[in-house]
């Protein structure tokens, strides 16, 4: 009996143990992982951000009695030691619910801004809510009070957004909700703060016909621009990627451009949002999921040089024969690197992998396991230009969820 309950122990302790050391892997190095959140209560995926000082930014969601929290972790200096967590929300204003990754952005100048969805509890309201945003400028030791995103005051969902900083102080929101729609479950919203989060400018429909629960991503090209990839809901229930510029800090949004016709039919909502990213030539990249017409399930990985106006044909990353690929999400390095993180999912376990390329986006090396647990998913990723790399994820291990991180550095081309 003793026996049993000292081996269940080591193997409750074993995501820690596996990655106890440094390690090398093709093209990258990764140093031993740390759990920056663990409880018997719910924990939504992560998000991470590096800001210019090489810091990393960890934020997630919790809910260890009936109100939901907002945190956020640092990892700074040579030593990468853990940060204490900060608490971003009031207690009247907590997550409205623990599915996705709160919004995170940062920027050199000390300023970091965090977004997320607070119940609206309009009576007979369903899935109702509101996105809120807080700033910091002291590198997100400090928080202001929220400032509500969406000007409509419907009792209706406002969630599934994403951040990016932009240039003179410009904070761009993107998200979806139920304003603007045609034919659709949800339309693209977007909204611009031209004062760093402290004050919103109206909200504008860019696609009245996105798919109602994958969540939208932004990106800066080098030239200054502005985009956004989503999953768009065609006729017939078809949900397929496009992608969109905006020459002029979000005042206008051009036409999508489709990334390819996977022809995917289906008539609810997969949850499975695109990626995207630039190199400082300006390629453009975009990872997405779909089970094409087959039903297979596939994740891709395609650039275009030409402003979207045609993109190679995709790179499946995805090799096993055993497992289902889930939950994609890239990372480029100016430089071209890419690092792509995502599930393997088979009947009895799900382990979080990575793959990089070295030459923008054209092969890949070999699959990296990641995660040592039996259930690990929703992963993420960033990279800073210096090289540092930094990988997210969440492991369950009854009675214990946990956000584990790994950073390392991946190998840069010599001058």
């Amino acid at each position: 009996m003793v026996f049993c309950v000292w081996f269940l122990f080591l193997l409750w302790l074993s995501p820690n143990l596996v990655h106890a050391e440094t390690r090398s892997a093709p093209g990258v190095t990764l140093t031993p992982a740390q759990v920056v959140a663990a409880g018997s209560f719910t924990l939504s995926p992560p998000s991470l951000r590096y800001d210019a000082s090489g810091t990393l930014h960890v934020a997630w969601l919790e809910k260890p009695d009936q109100q939901g929290i907002v945190k956020m972790r640092q990892i700074a200096g040579e030593s990468r030691q853990l940060g204490s967590a900060v608490q971003v929300n009031s207690a009247a204003l907590g997550p409205e619910a623990l599915h996705q990754a709160p919004g995170l952005t940062t920027e050199g100048d000390g300023m970091v801004a965090l977004s997320w969805s607070t119940p609206n509890r309009t009576p007979g309201a369903m899935f109702a809510s509101d996105l809120r945003v807080a700033a910091s400028g002291d590198g997100g030791h400090t928080f202001t009070a929220p400032v509500q995103v969406n000007d409509d005051g419907l009792p209706i969902s406002h969630t599934f957004e994403d951040l990016l900083r932009g240039p003179e102080n410009d904070l761009y929101v993107m998200w979806l909700d139920g304003r603007g729609k045609d034919r659709s479950g949800a339309a693209v919203q977007f909204t611009c703060s031209r004062d760093g989060g402290a004050t919103f400018g109206p909200n504008m429909t860019v696609d009245g016909m996105a798919c109602p629960c994958c969540r939208p991503m932004l990106a800066a090209a080098p030239d200054g621009s502005l985009w956004a990839v989503w999953r768009k809901t065609f006729d017939g229930n078809v949900r397929d990627i496009v992608v969109a510029q905006s020459v002029d800090r979000g005042q206008t949004f051009g036409s999508p451009h489709l990334v390819r016709e996977d022809h995917w039919v289906f008539s609810a909502c997969p949850h499975r949002g695109p990626s995207l990213g630039f190199d400082r030539q300006g390629r453009l990249y975009v990872g997405w999921y779909t089970e094409g017409t087959d039903e297979q399930a596939r994740i891709y990985l395609a650039t275009s040089d030409d402003r979207a106006g045609t993109f190679t044909e995709p790179v499946s990353l995805h090799t096993s024969t055993n497992s289902l690929p889930d939950n994609l999400r890239l990372a480029v390095h100016p430089d071209g690197i890419v690092a792509a993180v995502w599930e393997e999912v088979t009947g009895v376990r799900k382990r979080v992998v990575l793959r990089l390329s070295a030459d923008r986006g054209k092969t890949f090396g070999p699959v990296i396991p990641l995660s040592a647990g039996a259930k690990a998913e929703h992963p993420t990723v960033a990279i800073d230009p210096s090289g540092r790399v930094a990988l997210a994820w969440t492991e369950h291990a009854f009675p214990t969820n946990k956000i584990v991180v790994q950073e390392g550095r991946v190998d840069l081309p010599k001058p």
